[in-house]
This record gives structure tokens, sequence and C-alpha cells, in this order.
């Protein structure tokens, strides 16, 4: 499986396999979510709904609007 990442102006967000066949979203080293698809993780962080207050709450930022445009780190 893919490990995806995002250097967002606050930090990175890591999008990778979790427990029971789910996705993981990780911020600054902190779980935030367990995720059925990469892509619902992604959208989370798109749509600025993570749970993080800093990220949630941040304006003007250039978000990755689909999970292709992640970097992907590990296959």
């Amino acid at each position: 499986m893919n490990i995806y990442q995002y250097r967002s102006p606050l930090g990175l967000f890591l999008i990778k396999p979790h427990a029971d066949s789910r996705w993981g979203l990780w911020f600054k080293a902190d779980l935030l979510g367990s995720y059925f698809s990469a892509m619902a993780a992604a959208d989370d962080v798109y749509m600025q709904a993570t749970g993080d207050y800093d990220w949630d709450s941040l304006d003007g930022v250039d978000i990755p609007t689909d999970i292709s445009e992640w970097d992907v780190v590990a296959r």
C-alpha cells in the first residue's frame, strides 16, 4: 500500500495504512483519524475538517483537492 504525504505550511501530513485495513491520517506525529480510504482522509485535509484547530482554521492556503495531488513516498 502507498504512503502519501502533503507538506503543508504548518507541517507534514501523512496518510498511511493503519489497523484493520483502514488508513490513518497523521499530522506532526499525531494520529488525527482513521478512515476507510486514503481519499476520505485527504478530503478531510482539503475540507479542513481534521480536528487540528490550527490547520482547520488556517486561511489562504493552497490545499490539494485530491489524493492524486499528494506525494507518494512509499509503495
